[in-house]
């Protein structure tokens, strides 16, 4: 019943994994999947040990299939490394992670997502302190530090039993700061109608929150 379960990547099935644009994307169960997920979070641990005293990370993902299961993947490497952990509760969007990782003082952010990629696509982007795209030099010594086989306990109660893993609301603390940012009451009140379209994605439930539907 409390059986452990550890993903282990053997070396002759080993996958290059090669950041591009704002992050490494592959197809879900294919290249993307727990083994190289827990590599690349190895990589991004043993980063934030090389550069910083008592590090900590904010952790996301959206509606993509299995970003619950991946992040939460992720939040066990990083806690196992003693970093402590804000998890995203649900879904949110990258905006989310990149704020939070601002607001919260965090020294990374790791988002679960593809973006725009096709939905049998999922990636892991990094974010910086200052919560854009990680420096070249950044994704440079993560994709070096990448081991070539990685096992882990994936188990996120274990890790949050730690005292290292903590849930926050980055939708809500994105809401705040929208509303702080903007005079939403004005924009709530105009005449003017709106047309938004999700497409099922991370953004669905703020705008519904900021702007609410009169109908």
């Amino acid at each position: 019943e409390n059986e452990r379960i550890c993903f282990i990547l053997l070396k002759k099935d080993m996958t290059q994994i090669k950041f591009g644009t704002d992050g490494w994307r592959a197809i879900t169960a294919e290249d993307f999947n727990v083994q190289n997920v827990l590599r690349v979070s190895k990589a991004t641990a043993d980063w934030l040990m090389e550069n910083y005293n008592n590090p900590s990370v904010v952790i996301g993902h959206d509606c993509r299939f299995g970003g619950k299961m991946f992040s939460e993947a992720v939040a066990a490497v990083m806690a196992n490394h003693n970093i402590r952990v804000f998890l995203a509760k649900g879904f949110v969007s990258t905006p989310m992670v990149s704020y939070g990782t601002t607001k919260l003082k965090a020294n990374a952010g790791i988002v679960i997502t593809a973006s725009h990629n096709p939905p049998d696509y999922n990636g892991f982007k990094v974010k910086a302190h200052f919560g854009g795209p990680a420096l070249p030099e950044m994704i440079s010594r993560i994709e070096a530090l990448i081991p070539d086989n990685f096992s882990c306990d994936t188990d996120i109660k274990d890790a949050g039993v730690k005292g290292l893993v903590q849930t926050v609301d980055l939708e809500k603390m994105y809401c705040e700061h929208a509303s702080r940012s903007f005079n939403m009451n004005a924009i709530r009140n105009t005449k003017q109608l709106f047309a938004y379209d999700a497409m099922f994605g991370a953004g669905q439930n703020v705008i519904k929150k900021l702007l609410p539907m009169k109908f």
